[in-house]
């Protein structure tokens, strides 16, 4: 999700962690079939699932409810089980599925037509997705906000890239419950598999796997590389930049605020910006309070708004809450 992944939460990571899958394999047979793989699987593999259908054909697993300070709800989703066939049922194990272990989630999404629309992701393993192979708390607030009365009609047929994108649910959500043009962005390894320093950087499927989840080809965007940015600002030409738990460490700040600089001011023609950070107690992130200082004077021309909200997570089984807290910066 970002450039810099680091292992920074012991506990949270080893639930994420793969279940080891021990394949004695030739590496040059390897390579060779690995190569003809990802030759394929981004336009061919790859295809987003989505489809309307009721709470009635599936089993609750929790419920999402956003907040702003002034208890008025922005958005809300269910994660479900669902008890009729999806796509996985017919598809046959591609590249991801036979080096790395995943696990298939199902979000149910409130649509004006009155049809939940249900979309699935699937997660990676931490070794083939680093930090980016889960879905985090902060993208599935992001995905109800935008699915919620205050943005979903304003990002219609809008050109909408999401930076760190992980496992893509809210660009999946901006595409299949918003009508919009997408773009998913994430940094992973290229083929040559080189790792700078002490970077966390997810392995070269994790793009493959991002694919699949959205259904469209992501872009590979190293924010330290301004010339890249440049290339994705001018090529896709957003109107709406969104992103989720952006901000880590700080010598990722500077490059992700030169970034946002770019695809909004300098030739980017972005109109907007929509991002959704994790706060304590829930999250500790160390470049956060730097980041939110630097933002308090705008993004080049453009000004800052800033305030917080909070998610409550219920547990369908045991009716339990679990609160957490994001700080919404917008222009």
């Amino acid at each position: 999700m970002w450039r810099e992944r680091r292992l920074f939460t012991t506990t949270y990571l080893a639930q994420q962690s793969e279940t080891a899958r021990s394949t004695t394999i030739n590496m040059a047979s390897f390579t060779s079939v690995l190569a003809t793989f990802l030759s394929l699987s981004i336009l061919v593999g790859s295809s987003a699932f989505s489809a309307s259908t009721s709470k009635n054909n599936a089993a609750l697993v929790q419920s999402y409810t956003l907040y702003d300070n002034e208890r008025q709800i922005l958005g809300c989703c269910d994660e479900v089980r669902p008890s009729t066939k999806t796509r996985d049922d017919d598809e046959e194990e591609d590249e991801v599925e036979m080096f790395y272990a995943t696990t298939k989630r199902y979000f149910m999404f409130p649509t004006r037509g009155g049809d939940d629309k249900l979309l699935q992701i699937r997660q990676t393993s931490f070794g083939c997705g680093r930090l980016g192979a889960t879905v985090w708390p902060s993208a599935i607030a992001l995905a109800s906000l935008l699915a919620g009365d205050e943005y979903r009609s304003s990002i219609q047929d809008k050109r909408v890239l999401e930076l760190g994108s992980g496992c893509g649910l809210p660009t999946l959500t901006a595409k299949e419950v918003c009508g919009s043009q997408v773009l998913a962005t994430d940094y992973w390894e290229g083929r040559e598999g080189l790792i700078v320093g002490n970077r966390l950087v997810p392995k070269e499927l994790f793009g493959v796997n991002l694919a699949y989840n959205v259904g469209c080809e992501p872009q590979n965007l190293d924010w330290h590389d301004e010339l890249s940015v440049f290339s994705v600002s001018t090529n896709f030409k957003p109107d709406i930049i969104v992103g989720s738990d952006l901000v880590y460490y700080p010598d990722d700040t500077e490059p992700l605020l030169q970034t946002l600089d770019i695809l909004l001011n300098n030739g980017g023609g972005g109109q907007s910006m929509l991002l959704i950070l994790p706060l304590p107690p829930t999250a500790e992130r160390e470049a956060l309070p730097d980041f939110r200082r630097t933002l308090e004077s705008g993004v080049g021309d453009k000004d800052v708004v800033m305030d917080e909200l909070e998610m409550i997570i219920r547990s369908a089984s045991t009716n339990e809450e679990e609160i957490h807290n994001f700080l919404r910066i917008r222009i």
